[in-house]
């Protein structure tokens, strides 16, 4: 295909992006009445998920007797076949998990792993500037996660056979599903990537060329990888004839995943970590996520900053946040690594202490181009994903998020399997002197930010988003917005949405207009990035009545998810 022609698809993007006209108020509220976000009520049960089908596909086992473990299951399940280019056993991710009854909270860890036999100078030539080797094709690929998370999720807490929780994904993998307008415009982005893989491309392309909305994608491998998984288990993954597949797909390309890597792999289950927003309790991902480290490190600035009291999306509102996600960033981004090989500082992240210092720091005049993370020695240093939310009649929780990392992941597909596999080793540090470096088995640093929110012990709100580095800023602004009474769930997903790269504020475009000039007076350079973008990621949601128990579900227009319940 010519460069001109690859060209004139990738102008074409804006073609299929679902958007809204900005509109600017002489105020402090948001333009939102011309976006829409689905929602939906339940007394019983909810699952919100990136796409339609798999919410479906959650609810009728649900409906048929199944509990959140099991709907969480099939809805992954079918998410690996109809959003396919987000997430699936290709990849990774965190589950974390509310058992009613017990009234406990775990954690389950099927981050992916770099493979045994890499060499950290491969990884870190001076030649490679664009760190290609870390980002994209088979040397990107890590150890996946997801075939042994999901059957651990369904071991510890699930209660229908896994055929029976897997049908759904296979039937529809079988018989095809049509790409939506933002599906097609995702593979426009990324045709440079897919193009060198036939696999990929025989499987989401016409003819060669980016299908139109409406074009119904079979993936008749997949169909098959997932009936057979489904009669034994589906670690079986990391056993001949599957690994056989996976194997020989990255090492013809160059890189090192053995058979040996997938074998050896394993889940861990942590406890989650706690933390509190004005009398919430907030319960979240503990490393090798940085991202639920963020999210609390957030809170403890907001309340320092005492948003709560600061007119809705002011200058001075998203000064602060901005502030608060760009210190909380720059310090887990510094100390956060794997925590089977290192020490993690978290509880000095998060203690008054360092809050404070750096409060002081922020509080000054101006937006600085670049700022200190904790320092130990004074104290004693893009991406695209899945998020899903279950509740169950009995009270279960699952939220659950999981990754391929870029969208198509590495650009790799295993053929007979029909496995897209993830480029996770990008989510190592691109300095091989920081802790979160290139190192053999180890787990990379995730912005993973599943949460749960109880007040007085009961959950109130069940939250999380892809969006890569964006995950803890976004699940920030809409958690915040919605404990502290700015909006309701609907409002606060909908509302315009910013992210800090150092001294620039990238910020949606309906951001009112008065509120961007004073934030241009504070200091910051601001980045206009479109009025819905799915940069910003894809929140979903289920708020919980606590006297009534009644289920409120919401799923971001930024991406293609529905909220369904009964």
């Amino acid at each position: 295909m010519s460069r001109l022609l690859l060209s004139f698809f990738v102008g074409a993007t804006a073609l299929c992006l679902v958007a809204c006209s900005p509109s600017v108020r002489l105020s402090y509220r948001p333009q939102l009445d011309s976006v829409q976000v689905l929602h939906a009520t339940a007394s019983n049960a909810m699952v919100v998920s990136a796409h339609p089908f798999a919410s479906e596909t959650g609810v009728r086992i649900l409906r048929t007797g199944g509990n959140a473990a099991d709907a969480a299951v099939a809805t992954v399940a079918a998410l690996n076949v109809v959003e396919p280019h987000a997430s699936g056993l290709g990849g990774g991710g965190f589950v974390l998990y509310y058992d009613a009854k017990r009234d406990s909270v775990v954690v389950i860890d099927y981050r992916e792993r770099a493979p045994g036999n890499i060499t950290r100078r491969q990884y870190y030539e001076s030649g490679d500037t664009a760190q290609r080797v870390r980002q994209h094709g088979a040397t990107a690929i890590g150890t996946p996660g997801a075939p042994a998370g999901w059957q651990s999720l369904h071991d510890h807490f699930g209660t229908r056979p896994l055929a029976e929780l897997l049908a759904p994904a296979v039937a529809a993998a079988d018989t095809g599903f049509r790409l939506s307008e933002k599906q097609c415009a995702i593979i426009v982005d990324h045709l440079p990537d897919i193009l060198p893989d036939s696999a990929i491309t025989a499987t989401f392309l016409a003819d060669g060329f980016p299908p139109a909305a409406g074009f119904r994608v079979k993936q008749p491998a997949l169909s098959s990888t997932l009936r057979q998984l489904s009669a034994t288990s589906l670690t079986r993954l990391y056993s001949p004839p599957f690994a056989d597949d996976i194997v020989n797909a990255v090492q013809a390309r160059g890189g090192s995943l053995s058979r040996e890597d997938l074998a050896s792999y394993h889940v861990q289950i942590r406890a989650p970590l706690r933390g509190w927003y004005r009398g919430y309790e907030i319960l979240t991902l503990p490393p090798p996520s940085i991202g639920g480290t963020a999210l609390l490190e957030i809170l403890k600035f907001a309340e320092r900053f005492e948003v709560h009291k600061l007119p809705y999306l002011s200058a001075e509102y998203v000064h602060r946040l901005a502030q608060a996600s760009r210190q909380a960033l720059k310090d887990v981004t510094t100390w956060i690594s794997d925590p089977e090989y290192d020490e993690q500082p978290v509880p000095h992240l998060l203690s008054d202490s360092w809050i404070s210092a750096a409060f002081e720091r922020m509080d000054q005049a101006g937006v600085p181009d670049t700022i200190q993370p904790w320092d130990a020695h004074r104290a004693y240093k893009p991406g695209n994903t899945t998020h899903l939310v279950v509740i169950d009649n009995a009270g279960n929780i699952v939220s659950l998020t999981q990754s391929i990392n870029d969208f198509y992941g590495a650009g790799v597909m295993a053929p007979n399997s029909g496995i897209l596999l993830n480029n996770h080793m990008a989510d190592f540090s691109g300095d091989s002197t920081r802790k979160n470096s290139v190192t053999p088995f180890h787990r990379p640093v995730s912005n993973m930010a599943a949460t749960i929110v109880r007040k007085d012990g009961k959950p109130v709100l069940v939250i999380g988003s892809p969006g890569g580095p964006r995950i803890a800023p976004t699940v920030a602004q809409v958690l915040i917005a919605v404990l502290d009474g700015k909006a309701s769930l609907d409002d606060a997903i909908k509302a315009p949405r910013f992210f800090p790269l150092n001294s620039t504020l990238s910020v949606e475009t309906r951001l009112p207009q008065p509120t961007i000039d004073q934030l241009q007076k504070l200091g910051w350079t601001i980045q206009l990035n479109g009025d819905l973008n799915n940069y910003f990621g894809g929140v979903h949601a289920v708020q919980i009545d606590p006297t009534t128990h009644r289920l409120l579900g919401a799923a971001d227009p930024r991406r293609d998810g529905a909220p369904v319940g009964y």
